[in-house]
């Protein structure tokens, strides 16, 4: 079941990828606005490097790809124990659209952020005398979150363009998913390339 769900939304990526050059494609008639961006916290969790385009023009549909690194906790017990940490390399995926005919827009997406992460965790072996014996091991291994944008941009026509807003997380429960804090504000500064 749960690899059955992997499977599916690889097939999901692997099909919104060949949409988004299939449209790059066909609408060739108005220049697409693109940037490249520095972002703190959202989809990166912590920091990370965007490019974002539209398909054309400065407004409606577009998509942004990034890769950054992210860390993190893989319970709510921040303060507690430093030593229960996740941190990796990521590359978040998203699409989007953009709403506004001027400079300030309202930002709406969804994408998905797949990454390559390490891991610290308590495994339970079972000891002779006492029953089990907890040991802390590192785990390395592929991950992903999926995630929404809500946001607000500012796109100057000089080419200057910042981000703000919140990256609500969408969390499923298989073994590759992130159980990633439920909501990421996050600022982005760029420029148009």
């Amino acid at each position: 079941m749960m690899k059955s769900k992997t499977y599916l939304l690889l097939f999901l990526l692997v099909m919104l990828v060949n949409l988004v050059a299939t449209a790059q494609d066909t609408i060739a008639t108005i220049p697409a606005e693109r940037t490249l961006s520095l972002e703190l916290g959202g989809a990166h969790n912590l920091v990370g490097v965007n490019y974002d385009s539209r398909f054309k023009g400065n407004h409606g549909l577009g998509y942004r790809v990034g890769i950054g690194y992210g860390y993190g906790r893989n319970d709510f017990s921040f303060f507690v124990d430093m030593k229960d940490r996740i941190h990796g390399v990521a590359v978040p995926l998203e699409i989007n659209y953009l709403l506004g005919k001027h400079n300030s827009k309202l930002e709406l997406g969804v994408g998905i952020s797949l990454g390559y992460y390490r891991e610290q965790v308590d495994v339970a072996y079972p000891d002779g005398s006492s029953g089990t014996t907890h040991l802390r091991e590192v785990v390395k291994q592929f991950g992903y979150f999926t995630f929404g944008n809500i946001g607000y941009r500012l796109q100057t026509k000089r080419g200057f363009m910042f981000r703000v807003g919140w990256a609500p997380s969408i969390n499923f429960n298989d073994k590759h998913c992130l159980q990633r804090t439920l909501s990421v504000s996050y600022i982005s500064f760029g420029w148009r390339l």
